[in-house]
């Protein structure tokens, strides 16, 4: 290459500060702040409807909030409200939450729904502030300065129609704007990630499994379809864990665009959907997935039409009229509505004050009659002929369980799980057995349930009239969750049947029976060297 070509590519080659008011303030239209925004706002109701009946309870000084300013010391940062005005704040952000799903009034929606949807979780950090909540609070925050609502919205349709403007015919003709809202939720999830990979780095327990094992089987979330039958298997429990790591690394990195971008969505919607069915986690996954969204740019979306039109002409004779059996209510619903004219004429006359008085006013009414259902359901039961509802006085027997001090945890209690096998992977016995052949190792492995003293734990072989002919013990200390003990199926023991006895403190916590058997002399010769 020559001078002038070098100099010539140098030259067209655009700066660093050119590429990033590119990355952050190209104009294209905002198709995935549109699903992010339908998403997230689906999320949000399924928080605040079922939490609504327990409004009272949770966020007014008529119930037992837990405000999270009070862990630092700021007992009246927030005021808390009386019941009635928390039951209307929590109606408002239901409200706006489906107002901000439909598009109408997109940005007024999204700045109460973010303002309300914070106070609230700042009242109640025991059980509504969350992880998935704080996420949510960033993401209707970031929204509220998007133009989410200028497509596929009901203030999308309304402007057209007040306007006079047909409807678009192609995704190139709807209105473009600029894409540092949806770059920001972008690294925000990236940075999300990033942040829980660096705290993972620094806890032991999650990359050895133990922390998952305890998750699986305790239902610490809630039930979980596959959780325990995959604690059977504890390898995988450690490469889950390892690969969930580097993808939360890379994720920040690669997600941007090209095979980079398919790879980590990917791995991000399976990994979200196995914490639903291993650790019973709903409502983050739910969250999560919607800010992937944001990840559509207009192109992806075009491509999408293209080939939903290229599958409609090749198989639409055979698909669409069997969909049209589930879809014909609504299209003929949708038919009418737009052959009414009345429909016309109020997108025609409706101007900005119009709709901006019917949205405060429909508010004002559900959150009014919101007010007078909570009244009349009367969960405390103020109104009653027989008065408040009272606590019921407990059992003298679960009184004197309660007041009788520490109990002293039993030996057999302390032990979570007793494991023979031939390999090991990450601390871990990986392949359970109870057969063995003369040469093979037997790794016995307890673990114990956290927390416990330093304990002296022994492993002795027993032959099947259970005489002692092997002791073997060590100190657990109380940092350690195992212990592991090492034999090996030598010719010096018979074939036959023999126990593997757990003991503590000269106490018998369990035992496994295992079975040794000859192998022929290639075997042998294979496992000798």
């Amino acid at each position: 290459m020559s001078t002038i070509e070098r100099i010539s590519v140098v030259e067209t080659r655009p700066s660093l500060r050119t590429r990033v008011a590119e990355f952050f303030f190209a104009e294209e239209s905002p198709f995935g702040l549109a699903l992010v925004r339908i998403f997230i706002s689906i999320a949000c109701l399924l928080v605040t409807v079922p939490r609504w009946i327990h409004t009272r309870e949770l966020f007014s000084s008529d119930g037992a909030p837990t405000p999270l300013a009070v862990n630092y010391g700021f007992y009246d940062l927030l005021p808390i409200p009386s019941g009635g005005v928390a039951v209307a704040l929590m109606t408002i952000l239901s409200f706006c939450c489906v107002t901000a799903c439909f598009g109408w009034w997109t940005r007024a929606s999204l700045w109460i729904s973010a303002v309300l949807y914070t106070y609230l979780n700042l009242l109640d950090c025991l059980s509504t502030m969350t992880k998935y909540s704080v996420i949510t609070s960033h993401l209707l925050f970031l929204l509220a300065f998007s133009q989410s609502g200028a497509v596929w919205s009901v203030d999308a349709w309304l402007r057209r129609r007040r306007m006079g403007l047909p409807p678009p015919r192609s995704l190139a003709d709807h209105p473009k704007f600029a894409a540092w809202p949806r770059r920001l939720i972008q690294i925000l999830i990236g940075v999300v990630y990033f942040g829980a990979s660096v705290t993972k780095m620094h806890t032991p327990a999650y990359f050895s499994g133990d922390q998952m094992l305890h998750w699986m089987m305790t239902n610490v979330n809630n039930s979980n379809p596959i959780g325990e039958w995959l604690t059977l298997y504890p390898a995988s429990l450690v490469t889950g864990a390892y690969l969930a790591v580097i993808w939360e690394i890379l994720f920040l990195f690669l997600s941007w665009r090209g095979w980079g971008r398919a790879c980590m969505l990917t791995l991000g919607v399976v990994f979200h959907v196995l914490t639903t069915f291993t650790l019973g986690l709903y409502l983050f996954p739910i969250t999560c997935i919607s800010a992937y969204f944001a990840f559509t740019n207009s192109d992806d979306v075009v491509v999408w039409a293209a080939r939903w039109r290229s599958w409609k002409r090749r198989h639409g004779q055979t698909w669409l009229p069997r969909l049209a059996i589930v879809t014909r209510l609504p299209q003929a619903i949708v038919t009418r509505i737009r052959a009414a004219s009345v429909w016309t004429s109020i997108g025609q006359r409706w101007n900005t004050a119009t709709s901006l008085g019917a949205f405060g006013l429909l508010m004002a009414v559900v959150a009014v009659g919101a007010v007078e259902v909570e009244y009349q359901l009367d969960p405390y039961g103020e109104r009653r002929p027989e008065g408040l509802y009272s606590l019921k006085e407990i059992s003298p027997a679960d009184v004197q369980r309660m007041f009788v001090g520490d109990v002293k945890l039993r030996e057999y209690d302390k032990y979570l799980s007793f494991d023979v096998g031939t390999t090991m992977f990450a601390g871990m016995v990986t392949d359970r057995r109870d057969t063995f052949r003369h040469g093979e190792s037997i790794i016995v492995q307890c673990t114990l349930s956290p927390p416990h003293e330093d304990m002296w734990v022994e492993c002795n072989l027993h032959d099947a009239s259970n005489v002692c002919i092997d002791r073997c013990g060590q100190v657990v200390v109380r940092s350690q969750l195992r212990g592991n003990f090492l034999y090996r199926a030598c010719e010096a023991l018979e074939t036959g049947d023999y126990f593997l006895v757990l003991k503590t403190g000269n106490r018998e916590i369990t035992r496994r029976k295992i079975h040794i058997e000859a192998c022929d002399d290639q075997k042998c010769r294979v496992l000798a060297n």
